[in-house]
């Protein structure tokens, strides 16, 4: 055998050794259960958005045998968590719980928020409803109305910060009744309620269960959905239409999704979506929207895309009416 041969035949032979090795090597699945995933829920924790992520995701932990945990990134209307998810990998290690509040911050222009998103699945609505302090004298909204009439500006009507669906709500009704409350935007659910039961705000627009965690101090005056509550305790409060204010047209409420950041890849949010339906389907977090009065609305993937694309629809006329619309 020629000797130019031979050292041809050893780097083919420790060539074939690598790609053996290679082939041997444990491709790791995801998820990788020495990481972590993280919700990044926007808001502050204990608000009504919080509060209702927080079930799911102790749910969820049975699905998977990677670590699952909730972070709360509040601020800028739910802003500054979105734009946190926007900054990490598309790894889907990295989940942002989403809704109207992702549509509304997006349109505002404080982030990029929906644009750069994509759907694994939705949750629910939660209807709004404007409450106030018991020991305030307004019984019903037409008193409250007719009060803020007679003292323009004085009435303090409170959202949890003006990239969410509660703050477009708050402009939305200032504006229709002639700009007579002095619209103020709080941190989040939790700053809000701590203004309003301290009586340093006077009306707020709520969740459901944040208005059933103080109902013994809040007074729901109307609900902004455009069905009576599922909660047997709110169920008499009056819609909008009741209330004598059909044509009152603001957000009637908080829709609830996940999602991850666009470009993260398909099989990674089949997992993701498949992990989110068990838990959703699961006896204890059904039973808690039942007890919660929250309206079951699941979409997956590709169609929650496209619910989303409705609501964007949806909002636009009402953002751009209200001089917020900066797309």
């Amino acid at each position: 055998m020629s000797r130019k041969i031979i050292p041809v035949m050893v780097v083919i032979i420790l060539l074939s050794g690598l790609f053996v090795f290679g082939a041997g090597e444990k491709k790791v699945e995801w998820p990788d259960p020495e990481k972590t995933i993280t919700v990044v829920v926007p808001y502050s924790a204990g608000g009504g958005t919080d509060l209702i992520f927080r079930p799911l995701v102790e749910q969820m932990k049975k699905y998977t045998d990677a670590n699952i945990v909730v972070s709360n990134i509040s601020g800028a209307g739910s802003s500054k968590g979105t734009n946190e998810v926007l900054s990490r990998p598309a790894d889907g290690y990295t989940l942002l719980a989403s809704g109207t509040h992702t549509v509304s911050a997006t349109l505002q222009g404080l982030t990029e928020g929906y644009k750069q998103l994509e759907g694994i699945a939705s949750l629910n609505w939660d209807p709004f409803i404007i409450a106030v302090l018991r020991e305030k004298p307004w019984k019903t909204m037409r008193d409250l109305v007719e009060d803020a009439k007679r003292n323009p500006g004085k009435i303090c009507l409170g959202n949890a910060g003006m990239g969410g669906a509660t703050g477009v709500a708050s402009v939305g009704i200032n504006l229709a009744f002639g700009k007579i409350f002095n619209v103020t935007p709080f941190n989040g659910g939790k700053d809000l309620r701590v203004n309003v039961l301290g009586g340093h705000c006077d009306v707020g627009i709520f969740s459901q269960s944040e208005i059933m965690a103080n109902f013994d101090k809040l007074r729901p005056l109307v609900i902004l959905y455009h069905e009576h509550s599922r909660i047997p305790q709110l169920a008499n409060v009056p819609t909008l239409k009741e209330a004598g204010y059909e044509n009152l047209k603001v957000p009637g409420g908080s829709f609830r999704a996940i999602s991850v950041k666009k470009r993260t890849p398909q099989e990674i949010k089949v997992k993701l979506a498949e992990i989110v339906r068990k838990a959703y389907n699961t006896e204890e977090y059904q039973n808690f929207m039942k007890e919660k009065g929250l309206i079951p609305t699941y979409y997956e993937l590709e169609e929650l895309d496209r619910y989303f694309d409705e609501i964007v629809d949806a909002y636009i006329p009402i953002l751009k009416e209200a001089g917020l619309l900066k797309q």
